[in-house]
């Protein structure tokens, strides 16, 4: 599946590595960096447990390595109506609603961003 990400997004990403891809004793954990061609970088951390449940960090960030945009599902934003689904907009404390829950879904999304700014 990540390698058909990789072909499907080969317009945008310039180079990957894996970091980490486990199991564990009640799931799989999966570590990776996508190396964008406007040299900003996506840190995917992605945990798939036995139960189906899903712990996600998306981490987009300029190639001063500052926060662009961070998806996830940490459920301590209890506010927001897509809870525990939600963003962070360049600073941790900038939270709002997201309907983003996939690394497909993060790259399409920058697919769209990159090309705006060409």
């Amino acid at each position: 599946m990540f390698y058909n990400l990789l072909k499907k997004f080969r317009h945008i990403i310039i180079d990957f590595r894996v970091r980490k891809f486990r199991r564990l004793k009640n799931g799989h954990e999966f570590i990776a960096e996508l190396f964008l061609k406007d040299d900003s970088c996506l840190i995917i951390k992605d945990y798939l447990f036995l139960d189906g449940t899903r712990k996600y960090a998306y981490h987009w960030q300029n190639k001063e390595r500052k926060l662009i945009i961070r998806w996830d599902n940490a459920p301590h934003w209890k506010n927001n109506s897509t809870y525990p689904h939600h963003k962070h907009i360049e600073r941790v404390e900038c939270v709002e609603d997201s309907d983003i829950r996939n690394i497909d879904q993060v790259l399409e999304f920058i697919s769209n961003k990159l090309h705006k700014n060409v």
